[in-house]
């Protein structure tokens, strides 16, 4: 079965467990109202997958040692499938929500690179106002791109992959216009068996808050702390690491049915190795700087159906006092491109 098969069937299956759970629901436990399924398809282009350097990108195109590139292009169209549901639970006087949530990447000419995210999410009031959110996300495999094999020769280079594991708990607190989201997060990254000196765990706590101003504008901003522990010994890949983010969306005046969206993310690393410059050159006092800006428009075409379109740009500056030439093997651009449709069947449950 091939990826593309596989995400369908993912896919069919979330639905299939979804209308089993509501059968089994109408005995054992009710609805506090009527739940909500949402699907969403995007296509993006992508124009540099791998996030490679302009001097690598400028080798796969002259074929400089084509060894390194052992893919088809390094630019991809991707068909994001995106089913979700939202089961507004009662049991007793209990009134939980429950979310369940899947993402395909299907990559058009790079199927190597496609890949699926699973997550599941309940909250629950515990003291008015405060609500407890407890998520888990896994994500099976990832490319990242190809790596020279450290057990092969030096003209080997194979896919470095990894798999995730994300639990979150966060807390919700609405007052007044404000909503305040502290959170804390336990990572963990277990990468393919020639790499497992990338295997890490990481901590990671910040706080998001959402704002609204005035009815017609929504401020999300945020603050995190990541700090990675690799398993090394060498190479290293310990690091902190400090984000940001902002986004805001907004009305257009005169067009109810239309809004815009604009937000940046930044990310300061700093890797924290004990090597020497000799034995870890790539990680020793490195420090990278990760800027993202992006903005969108959502047209609302009815109740149950939006088509939004949003560019993307990410670039990453990477600095070193050993290493002279890393901005052209670490430094990259990666712009984005979406275009896509959400929407709302009314689908009828029994037990609400």
């Amino acid at each position: 079965m091939n990826r593309k098969s596989y995400g369908i069937y993912l896919i069919w299956g979330l639905l299939t467990l979804t209308l089993l759970f509501n059968q089994i629901a109408a005995k054992t436990v009710k609805f506090s109202r009527k739940p909500r399924f949402q699907f969403e398809i995007k296509t993006l282009y992508d124009n540099n997958i791998f996030l490679y350097s302009e001097a690598y990108i400028s080798d796969f195109k002259n074929q400089i040692r084509p060894y390194r590139f052992p893919f088809n292009t390094y630019d991809d169209f991707i068909v994001l499938l995106n089913p979700s549901i939202q089961l507004p639970l009662r049991i007793g006087q209990l009134k939980p929500n429950l979310y369940l949530n899947y993402k395909q990447y299907i990559y058009s000419v790079n199927a190597e690179k496609s890949y699926q995210i699973v997550s599941a999410t309940i909250n629950h009031p515990i003291i008015n106002p405060i609500i407890l959110e407890i998520n888990y996300l896994l994500l099976p495999r990832y490319l990242i791109r190809y790596y020279r094999n450290p057990l092969g020769a030096s003209t080997d280079y194979i896919g470095c992959s990894f798999s995730e594991r994300l639990l979150t708990a966060r807390l919700i607190y609405n007052i007044y216009n404000i909503k305040i989201k502290p959170f804390v997060r336990y990572e963990i990254d277990n990468y393919k068996e020639n790499f497992v000196f990338y295997n890490s765990k990481a901590l990671r706590f910040g706080v998001n808050a959402t704002l609204t101003p005035y009815k017609f504008i929504n401020v999300n901003v945020g603050l995190e702390r990541k700090q990675n522990n690799a398993q090394g010994p060498v190479p290293d890949i310990s690091d902190n690491e400090n984000s940001t983010f902002i986004d805001i969306i907004t009305k257009i005046p005169g067009f109810s049915k239309l809004s815009f969206n604009i937000g940046a993310d930044y990310a300061h690393r700093i890797y924290t190795t004990s090597n020497s410059f000799n034995i870890d050159p790539y990680h020793k006092d490195r420090k990278d700087n990760k800027f993202v800006i992006y903005a969108g428009l959502t047209f609302r075409i009815s109740k149950n159906l939006q088509i939004k379109t949003q560019y993307e740009q990410e670039i990453r500056k990477v600095t070193t006092p050993y290493q002279i030439d890393i901005e052209e093997i670490k430094d990259y651009s990666n712009k984005r491109f979406t275009l896509g449709f959400k929407f709302y069947p009314n689908i009828v449950f029994e037990g609400d």
